[in-house]
């Protein structure tokens, strides 16, 4: 059986990869925040994994499956020694064939609030035939076809999809102030690279700045400005490690008027240089 190696996980001429990680690979992959330019799902069969999803952290544990959407950030930061990660993904190519979007649009936010949800274990085994299936065409060597790919892919995500919307996850209810950060944490995802506005996220939200600021502080203890930062700064760190951008390239990509401002900015965060961040292995 091939375990995942250092693997660049979508590359342009591969529709999926599937592999099983039982040596922390997959975690030697993520060890710093990287963009995910397709869409991946894991499978914890034994063990533990602690990862942040985009501005969240969560504990992988077994029976759990992950789905992690395109244009995610993901950061894994532990696994422990037994860890074993099933892993199936899917590059954007082919997600755009079958209109992913349109394909997930009942059960999309569920998916963005909640991408890891508890499997009894009979269900386990039926999402470890699929991910199975899909390592054994990858052994074969030759091309699959695109169409059965395709039909596997949106078998797991319906499937996933589904227990969502059968389950008490799905439908988690939350108070006033949980959904103005639920919200709020929205429109930073889609805004972050032009807009750290307080005053912006609160005109959008239809709410003063400092009812805004003092809802975010009493649901999650920060501030609107740290929240902002930390999308701002996940994406400079996967900028700065998984690209070859320079510096400055990479500063007018945040929106940030120079180089200067975006190594101040940066440095007051991670008590680092962006240089220094992109040399420190």
């Amino acid at each position: 059986m091939k375990y995942v190696d250092d693997i660049n996980l979508f590359k342009p001429n591969k529709d999926f990869v599937a592999e099983i990680d039982m040596t922390g690979s997959l975690g030697r992959i993520y060890h710093y925040p990287q963009r995910m330019n397709g869409c991946l799902f894991l499978l914890c069969l034994r063990g533990e994994c602690d990862i942040t999803i985009h501005l969240s952290e969560y504990k992988i544990q077994k029976n759990d499956i992950v789905t992690i959407l395109p244009e995610t950030f993901v950061h894994i930061h532990r696994q422990s020694p037994d860890c074993r990660l099933y892993m199936v993904g899917f590059n954007k190519e082919l997600l755009n064939g079958i209109n992913f979007f349109n394909s997930t649009m009942n059960y999309l936010s569920a998916l963005i609030d909640t991408p890891i949800i508890p499997l009894r274990p009979e269900i386990t085994e039926l999402f470890q035939d699929y991910f199975m299936l899909l390592i054994k065409m990858k052994r074969i060597g030759s091309k699959p076809n695109k169409d059965l790919i395709s039909t596997i892919f949106l078998s797991i995500l319906h499937g996933v999809g589904s227990i969502h919307q059968n389950t008490s996850v799905a439908t988690r209810t939350f108070n006033r102030g949980e959904e103005i950060v639920k919200r709020l944490v929205q429109y930073i995802i889609k805004h972050y690279t032009k807009e750290r506005s307080v005053a912006f996220y609160a005109d959008l939200l239809h709410i003063s700045p400092q009812h805004l600021s003092t809802t975010v502080n009493k649901v999650t203890g920060k501030t609107v400005t740290d929240i902002i930062a930390k999308l701002v700064i996940t994406d400079a760190e996967a900028k700065l490690k998984s690209t070859d951008l320079t510096i400055q390239e990479i500063a007018y990509s945040l929106n940030f008027p120079d180089i200067s401002f975006f190594g101040k900015y940066f440095k007051r965060y991670t008590g680092m240089s962006p240089k220094q961040y992109r040399e420190n292995g």
